[in-house]
């Protein structure tokens, strides 16, 4: 396959959620992997946006006691996904049409930065694992996983913002990515939204390949207004609004 040119998958309906049951690292401290298990269970649906949890119930549903239950909702509120208020515990932040348009916005803005800074700074190394990882994404389309997409394209996304070596960009994108990438798991992709995935990364390293600055940051901003788009439409979202927020 030619790096410049990955295959085109063409999806024939548009792809529903899946079921997302990713392992905990077993090395790491018990507050993180209670953070990772409740971003576990927002991806998976079984934590809603909107609900409140409580000390006890998620000490009882982690089996851990109440200090890494309350560490582990610490670590999440940084992240931007919950809101805690003194002595009425923490709730997953709701998520509605104005989310998706602030944060694919601000997406929008950061990576195209990010992108057009890695097209300075990614070395033949970096270029090969984005191009693999291009692939992935490639890879998860074939098998018509929602889940696997979802997780290819984050990796994917990844490489290219390491790359730019911004740490603090990297940590003002985190904020609502579990939230975000947990409505995408819910409704899925648009018909034809996949097939357009696969093209923008491919024109997107093509021109992070080419040194081209400019152009890399025009396409990675361009590629998630097009997801934003995508994820207005699937939530059901007037089309006249999504056109007045673009414009």
């Amino acid at each position: 396959m030619s790096a410049s040119s990955p295959s085109r998958v063409r999806p024939a309906r548009a792809l529903p959620a899946a079921r997302v049951q990713p392992a905990l690292a077993l090395s790491a401290t018990t507050a993180t992997r209670v953070a990772a298990d409740l971003r576990r269970r927002i991806l998976a649906g079984e934590l809603r946006p909107g609900q409140r949890l409580k000390l006890d119930e998620l000490a009882t549903l982690c089996e851990v006691s109440h200090m890494p239950v309350r560490e582990a909702l610490r670590e999440l509120e940084g992240e931007g996904v919950l809101d805690v208020q003194p002595h009425r515990g923490a709730t997953i932040r709701g998520v509605d049409a104005r989310f998706v348009r602030n944060f694919y916005d601000l997406r929008g803005a950061i990576e195209g930065m990010l992108s057009g800074r890695c097209a300075e700074r990614i070395d033949d190394d970096g270029l090969r694992a984005l191009r693999e990882a291009a692939r992935d994404v490639e890879a998860a389309a074939a098998r018509s996983s929602a889940g696997g997409i979802v997780a290819a394209n984050r990796r994917f996304h990844d490489l290219i913002n390491a790359a730019a070596d911004n740490p603090e960009a990297l940590r003002t994108l985190e904020r609502g990515r579990v939230l975000a990438d947990a409505l995408r798991l819910r409704f899925g992709y648009g018909s034809g939204r996949v097939d357009a995935i696969l093209a923008e990364h491919a024109e997107l390293v093509r021109a992070i390949g080419r040194r081209d600055a400019g152009r890399a940051a025009a396409i990675a901003q361009r590629h998630c207004l097009r997801a934003r788009d995508d994820m207005l439409a699937r939530m059901g979202e007037p089309a006249t609004r999504r056109d007045a927020a673009a414009s």
